[in-house]
C-alpha cells in the first residue's frame, strides 16, 4: 500500500470513487471506505492518493489528487493543501459548515499585502480554460481573498481559507 493513498480496509485496493452522498467506495470489491482528513489539514481535506492530470495551481511540480471536503468532491494538493472545487459545491459547503459551527468566532490576523487578492501579474491560471482566474475578496464573512473562474465555475482556495470563512463572526 502506498503511504499517501487511501486504500480499502477490506481488500487493499486504492479508493478513487466517491458515491452520490459523499461516501467513498472501493472499485475492486465495492465496499464503503472511511474517509479520513489529512492529519494537518486546517479545512478537513480528504485526499485519495489518486492523482489527476491537473497540476497544482500554486505549487510548481505537484499534481492535484481526487478528494473531498465533507460530501463535496474536490481536487486538492497534498503539498500546499490548496483546493479546487465547483462554485456550487463551495457555496453549499460554506452554508452547511457555517450553520453547524458551534465554536468561538475568530477574525484572525490579516495582512492585505499577503492575504489580499492576487495582483494582475500573479493571478492563477484556470486549469480548465487556461485563462487567468479572478482574484477578489470573498463577499461573505471572513477576511479571505479567493480565486475563481466564472467561465468554468470553479474556485481555488488556499489552505485554511475554508476555516477562516467558517469561523468568522457574522450571521450563521
Amino acid at each position: 500500500m502506498e503511504e499517501n493513498s487511501m486504500n480499502c480496509e477490506s481488500c487493499g485496493a486504492p479508493i478513487t470513487r466517491m458515491g452520490r452522498f459523499g461516501r467513498y467506495f472501493c472499485d475492486h470489491c465495492d465496499r464503503k471506505a472511511v474517509a479520513t482528513p489529512l492529519k494537518d489539514s486546517a479545512d478537513g481535506l480528504v485526499l485519495t492518493g489518486t492523482t489527476t492530470d491537473i497540476p497544482c495551481l500554486t505549487c510548481e511540480d505537484t499534481q492535484l489528487e481526487l478528494g473531498s471536503l465533507d460530501t463535496y468532491p474536490v481536487e486538492g494538493c497534498r503539498r500546499c493543501q490548496g483546493i479546487l472545487l465547483k462554485s456550487s459545491a463551495f457555496a453549499k459547503l460554506i452554508r452547511k459548515r457555517r450553520a453547524s459551527y458551534n465554536g468561538a468566532d475568530h477574525s484572525g490576523e490579516f495582512d492585505p499585502a499577503l492575504d489580499g487578492p492576487r495582483d494582475y501579474h500573479s493571478r492563477l491560471t484556470c486549469p480548465t480554460c487556461c485563462l487567468s482566474m479572478d482574484s477578489f475578496f470573498y463577499a461573505g464573512p471572513g477576511r479571505v481573498a479567493i480565486d475563481s473562474c466564472c467561465r468554468c465555475e470553479t474556485v481555488w482556495l488556499d489552505c485554511g481559507e475554508v476555516s477562516s470563512i467558517i469561523e468568522a463572526p457574522g450571521l450563521r
